[in-house]
């Protein structure tokens, strides 16, 4: 395996896990009442939320390699990490969700909280993934006072 590409999967493992602590303390620790209750209106219980780890590890990988692609044409740095993050949210988040809410099997409440969790979740997975990946070359204090990256699509600045 090349450099790259362990750069790439040790990265996006760092973003799984940033998106998996969000996940346990957003719906088991914060929401596990709410979901409860919406399982119960149902007749069922939520037996685990376990299958989710290796899914989010899996999305923070995506996260890392969308960045790397995205990176070719928007440059790099928090800019392109924040579009990467943000077409994940809505790809791993709100569509998804909202897909259920026609069919009305849980509270909206609910529904837009898992959105809106995701949106953090995605964000800074995707920032963290693509500094780390970067080799944490760009601080953001840097980018955002001497304007180092740009919408270009090469990069500029700090090297």
């Amino acid at each position: 395996m090349t450099s790259r590409w362990a750069r790439l999967i040790s990265s996006g493992l760092a973003a799984g896990a940033v998106i998996s602590v969000g996940e346990w303390a957003a719906h088991y620790v914060w929401l596990a009442r709410a979901w409860t209750d919406a399982f119960a209106a149902l007749g069922k219980t939520p037996t685990s939320w376990a299958l989710f780890i290796p899914v989010n590890f899996c999305v923070g990988i995506l996260l890392v390699w969308g960045y790397r692609w995205l990176s070719d044409r928007y440059g790099h740095g928090p800019r392109t990490a924040l579009r990467t993050g943000l077409t994940a949210w809505i790809i791993f988040w709100v569509i998804p969700t909202l897909t259920m809410q026609p069919l009305n099997i849980f509270p909206n409440r609910l529904l837009g909280l898992t959105i809106l969790v995701g949106l953090a979740q995605g964000v800074l997975a995707s920032v963290l993934g693509a500094w780390l990946y970067e080799g944490m070359r760009w601080p953001p204090a840097v980018v955002a006072t001497t304007g180092a990256f740009r919408h270009s699509g090469r990069r500029q600045g700090i090297q």
